[in-house]
Order: C-alpha cells, then sequence, then structure tokens
C-alpha cells in the first residue's frame, strides 16, 4: 500500500466546522487505498481518527491557523521535515495553512487540497467592510492572492470545493485548479416534520457569514413569512451562537438550539430550510446535509457555489429577501411539492455528493503526481 502523508493545522476530530469535516472524511476515504501520517494537532481528548495509520501530535499557536502568513511556520515546517525523513512517503496531501510551510521543506509530490479561495474571501469582505476594517480587508487580500498563486504554482495540483472558488484560484495561478465537493453523510431515512410548519437555518453560529445570514433572515425574510403563515416556526441550529442570534431566542416564533448534537434529527424535523447567504466562500454543507434529509432548500445564488441544483428546484434560488420568502411560504404551503423536491435533492445527493467520490477525485490526483504508484 502507498504511503500518504497528510498535514493539518487543526484538529481533524472532533468535527467541529468545515474545514475538520472535509480532513476527517476525507481521510477516512483514503485509508482504504493509502497507509496515512498525519501530522496534526490533536483533538480536546486526543481521540484517534478511524483509518489513520499513524498520528504525529503537533503544536502550533497563532491567530488564524488556517492563514499561513498569520502565525510563525517555523515550528510547522521542522516538524514536516521531520516526518519525511521517518516517513518516506509517496505523496503528500496539504490542507491550509500548511501550504507555505510546505513549499519550504517539502519534496515529495503533494496535492493541495485549498477547500475555499482565501482570496475570494477577502475580497468578498472588502466590499461589505467599513471604516478601518476596510482597509484591514483589502491587506489581507492582497496578502491571501500572494499565498495563492505561490501555492497554485508549487504543487503538482490544487484543488477546491466549490466552482467560484476553484476559478479565482486558475486565474491567480495560471494554472488548472480541480473542483473535488464536499460530500455529506445520507441518513437512512429522511424522518418525520415537526407538527407545526418549520424553516431551518443550520450552520456555525459564530462565522461571519452566517451571523450575516441570521440578520438577514430575521430582518428581511421571517417576518414576511410569519405575516403569511403566523404559526411558522424558525429553528436556528448551530454551535457557539452570538449575543445578536441567542437574542432571536423565543421571539416572533423563533427558536435557537445551541450545540445541538445531531443535527440531520433538526433538519428531519424541518418542512424546509434557507440558506440566505450573502457572504462567505466554499460550499455550503448545510445545503447538501439539508437535501440528504430530503428537505427542499431556499438559497441565494451565492449558496450555489460548487453545488449542482436538483431537477426542479430553480424557483428556490432567489437573491432578494421578497422572493426567498415567497418561495419558503409557496413550499410550507404545498405538502405535495414539497416531498417531491425533497426527494429529488436526496436522490442527487445520494449520486454526486458523497464523501467516496471526494476522496476518490483526490486519490486520483494523488496519482497522477507522479507516474510511479
Amino acid at each position: 500500500m502507498p504511503r500518504l502523508f497528510a498535514v493539518s493545522t487543526l484538529p481533524p476530530w472532533p468535527v467541529r466546522d468545515g474545514y475538520s469535516l472535509r480532513v476527517a472524511n476525507v481521510l477516512q476515504g483514503l485509508a482504504e487505498k493509502w497507509d496515512i501520517t498525519l501530522l496534526a494537532p490533536a483533538g480536546p481528548a486526543g481521540e484517534a481518527l478511524p483509518g489513520v495509520a499513524r498520528h504525529v501530535p503537533l503544536a502550533l499557536t497563532g491567530p488564524g491557523l488556517t492563514y499561513p502568513w498569520r502565525f510563525d511556520n517555523r515550528p510547522l515546517a521542522a516538524a514536516i521535515g521531520d516526518v519525511l525523513r521517518t516517513a518516506q512517503p509517496d505523496r503528500a496531501l496539504i490542507w491550509p495553512g500548511a501550504e507555505s510551510a510546505w513549499l519550504a521543506v517539502g519534496r515529495t509530490p503533494a496535492i493541495l487540497d485549498m477547500i475555499d479561495c482565501n482570496p475570494r474571501e477577502f475580497a468578498g469582505n472588502v466590499r461589505t467592510a467599513r471604516g478601518w476594517d476596510r482597509g484591514r480587508q483589502a491587506r489581507e487580500a492582497v496578502i491571501a492572492a500572494v499565498y495563492a498563486r505561490r501555492a497554485v504554482r508549487g504543487f503538482a495540483a490544487t484543488a477546491c470545493v466549490g466552482e467560484a472558488d476553484t476559478a479565482w484560484m486558475a486565474r491567480l495561478g495560471g494554472r488548472v485548479v480541480h473542483l473535488v465537493p464536499n460530500g455529506v453523510a445520507l441518513p437512512d431515512a429522511p424522518g418525520v416534520e415537526h407538527a407545526a410548519p418549520t424553516v431551518v437555518f443550520a450552520g456555525t453560529l459564530d462565522y461571519p457569514p452566517n451571523v450575516d445570514a441570521v440578520a438577514f433572515a430575521a430582518a428581511d425574510i421571517w417576518p414576511r413569512v410569519r405575516r403569511a403563515m403566523p404559526d411558522a416556526r424558525w429553528v436556528i441550529a448551530g454551535r457557539r451562537p452570538v449575543a445578536a442570534i441567542r437574542a432571536l431566542d423565543g421571539k416572533n416564533g423563533v427558536e435557537v438550539r445551541a450545540d445541538v448534537v445531531d443535527m440531520s434529527r433538526e433538519l428531519q424535523a424541518a418542512w424546509v430550510a434557507i440558506a440566505p447567504m450573502r457572504t462567505g466562500v466554499g460550499l455550503k454543507n448545510k445545503v447538501l446535509e439539508a437535501w440528504a434529509c430530503a428537505r427542499p432548500v431556499v438559497l441565494t445564488p451565492l449558496a450555489m457555489n460548487g453545488l449542482a441544483l436538483p431537477p426542479g428546484h430553480a424557483a428556490l434560488v432567489q437573491a432578494a429577501a421578497v422572493g426567498m420568502a415567497g418561495a419558503v411560504i409557496a413550499l410550507l404551503l404545498d405538502s405535495a411539492t414539497r416531498r417531491r423536491l425533497g426527494d429529488a435533492a436526496r436522490a442527487m445527493v445520494a449520486r454526486d455528493f458523497t464523501w467516496d467520490i471526494a476522496a476518490d477525485r483526490l486519490d486520483a490526483l494523488l496519482r497522477r503526481a507522479g507516474q510511479d504508484l
């Protein structure tokens, strides 16, 4: 079995965000074909990730460990060099934060799984920031672009999860960047809807794009839905809700569910999911997860990044609040359409968006990085 050296600057377990979700599931998918040595910080309880043959723990400090310009890369580069000498891998798979350290010392053919496009993220922040923060975001956008260009040109191949992110990285680096969308776990059954009309927003609730999406929905979308359907409920479910989101709990039919153990149960109880994203990059796993539970999603065009649209869902993609509210109301009132669209979405996810598919695509890139396997 060929040897793979994987490097992550965040603990991939327990899964707590989009980064760890990607790393953990990709590694488990690749473990069937590769003998994996993982260099990464340990989780809080030191749990082992299934499928990883050996874990080399790493201690890193810094304000943003997925952005290589924000922390001291020297300890990471030294640790990479030590593992290369002992493990003698055939290939390497590098995640954001470790790309600069790898390019300084790595000699093994390597793939960068960039996940999201950082320069695009900061460019979007520039458009919405105000005052001194706008200048800070502009500076970071330039720095991120320099690092991204260097990375795309320095690795054997680069992958991103979304189409827009892939296009940005390709333009910056002047090379092909590969689209490798996330996967999702498919529940055994779609589940049973709550008795009352229920809308759900799921996600990490201290992540700025999610905070903005909830604020947008609370101010402009949800009041329209409640005027049409006074008995409707809106469940906001996810980790670490900020104060502004917690303050919505109990008002106008809103329920905030913090740190839920099983998000699929929240999705399965809902009639409709929403993804009113106005900022952010990458693929929105909240959409895939709702589709996997056979729940239709009303979403903005930005939330479609990296996703195909299931059959019949075109009317659910809306840019404005009035259109999103109208689409939500129509679904809440039409159970037959709701179930038909939910079933179509679940079938598409099962066919096109599994973690096995994502792992197979990265496996192919790894093997093409050199012709000796």
